[in-house]
């Protein structure tokens, strides 16, 4: 989302009204892929966990593009429109290895059960997918509940924290505080998972001066495709 041009860059960006951690994460599925975003919906399957972002506003209507957000008071598993899915992210229902990139930007950290969230993402993820996102993330701490879901009702460990959510402000819960064991605890998952630093000054993208912490969570090809590149 940011050209090489700055003039055009500006252009682009407020008629998009992107953020520094949409553009990072464009950046880096581009990156990951070597296409354009614009040509990767093409031939590849797209599922974002947002319906306000401007990759939805971009993909939207485009039949290699699906995306979701989370209604708690509607059923799960249906259109809530012709351009979204309601659908809770641990209990997804997509068909197993539906999608080449699953994208999501402060989002895990919502969901009641996340480990089972991820799970559900590299489930519907064809083998040499991947799940590109952004989190509420710190590298000097351990990740670390802050509600306890093991039974069927919460159990608060710590104050509650509510993100700002202007339509769903019931739904924007803060569950779990993660840290720099991240690829760790997603490796029995089956993710290899990667911190990726994205910082373009000409293109705004930074966090604070800081760099935009993007994860890259790969899920291994098959069997078949592995042999097939080497």
């Amino acid at each position: 989302m940011c050209d090489v041009a700055e003039d055009r860059w500006i252009r682009r960006c407020c008629r998009c009204r992107s953020t520094p951690k949409y553009r990072a994460l464009v950046q880096v599925i581009e990156s990951e892929t070597g296409e354009k975003i614009s040509q990767l919906i093409r031939t590849r399957r797209i599922y974002e966990l947002s319906t306000t972002s401007p990759i939805f506003r971009m993909l939207r209507g485009q039949a290699n593009y699906e995306a979701s957000g989370y209604f708690s008071d509607l059923p799960f598993g249906e259109k809530v429109t012709p351009s979204y899915w309601n659908q809770d992210l641990q209990s997804l229902t997509f068909s197993s290895e539906s999608f080449d990139v699953v994208v999501s930007s402060e989002t895990m950290e919502h969901v009641r059960r996340p480990w089972q969230g991820f799970s559900e993402v590299y489930r519907v993820l064809r083998p040499g997918g991947f799940y590109v996102f952004t989190i509420p993330y710190r590298g000097d701490r351990l990740t670390r509940p802050r509600v306890d879901t093991t039974g069927p009702e919460d159990v608060y460990l710590m104050e509650k924290v509510y993100h700002q959510d202007p339509y769903r402000p019931q739904d924007s819960l803060l569950y779990t505080d993660f840290g720099a064991d991240l690829p760790h605890l997603l490796r029995p998952i089956g993710f290899e998972t990667e911190l990726v630093p994205v910082q373009n000054m000409s293109c705004d993208i930074q966090d604070d001066l800081r760099p935009v912490n993007v994860f890259v969570a790969r899920k291994p090809p098959s069997s078949v495709e592995a042999s097939a590149q080497s």
